[in-house]
Formats: structure tokens, sequence, C-alpha cells
């Protein structure tokens, strides 16, 4: 894994699990709770959370690229088969419900991680198509790194 990307996962869950939650409950950040973004919310970030959850009970023990060992096998089945990327997927769904539930203007935050994801993803793909060659290549074919991006 490469460093940057190792640091900017880091940095992600930092902002996500400790500076947003601060700036919340010392109200320098105010929400700005609408119904239809709140429910709205509240589907993705189940629908993010299920995903998240599904990939990783599918993968058992082993968790891949981004994990802690390298993988002896290609997934294709299951959450694999909506997209490459399932646990990036359902990550994105999870933080844009979360920040829609918050207020609107949040899910602007997300766009800079998206990025950073499609970047991670590109990477992992990379060490698959070298590690998997044609098996990958014929995946890649038929699934999009994510259900709505090819």
């Amino acid at each position: 894994m490469t460093a940057f990307i190792y640091w900017g996962r880091k940095i992600i869950e930092i902002v996500i699990s400790f500076a947003i939650p601060i700036l919340l409950l010392t109200e320098v950040i105010k929400t700005d709770i609408q119904p239809f973004p709140y429910y709205l919310g509240i589907l993705l970030s189940i629908a993010g959370l299920l995903l998240m959850a599904w990939t990783r009970f599918y993968r058992n023990k082993d968790w891949g690229f981004m994990g802690d060992d390298a993988g002896e096998t290609l997934f294709t089945k299951g959450p694999y088969g909506l997209t490459r990327h399932p646990y990036y997927v359902g990550a994105f769904l999870a933080g844009v419900g979360i920040y829609l539930q918050l207020n609107w203007a949040f899910t602007l935050l997300i766009i800079p991680v998206g990025f950073f994801m499609l970047y991670a993803a590109g990477k992992e793909d990379a060490f698959l198509m070298g590690k998997f060659d044609k098996k990958y290549a014929a995946y890649k074919k038929k699934v999009g790194v994510t259900p709505w991006l090819y």
C-alpha cells in the first residue's frame, strides 16, 4: 500500500471520527435538518453500511490489497458482482448519507474523499491486474468501479 493511500485513509478517519463530531458538539458547525435530505441520508447511510458489512462478511478473512494481506483470491461474486470496489462504494454512500442528515451542504466535503477513493481504487485495479492478468481484465469489462461508473 502506498504511503499516500495509508495517510489519506488516516486523515479521513480522523476528520470523520473526531473533528466533525467535535465541531458539531461544540456547535461550531450548525446542523440544518430538512426532512427530504434527512430521510434520503438515512436511506443512503443504511445502504452504504449494509454494503460495507456484506463485503466484509463475504470476504471472511481475506481482506485483500487494502487489508493486512495481499489476498490470493479474486472475488467476482456477491457484492463484487455489483462493483469492483464495494467497500469504497459503501463508505461513500454512508458518508453522503450522514452528511445529508446533518446539513446538506456537508455533502461538498465528501467530494475530495470521493476522488481519493477513485485514486485508491485505481491503485487496487493496477495491483489486481498485475496479479490476476486476463482473469481480472475479463472481470473489469463486466463490472465497473461502482455500479454507475466504469
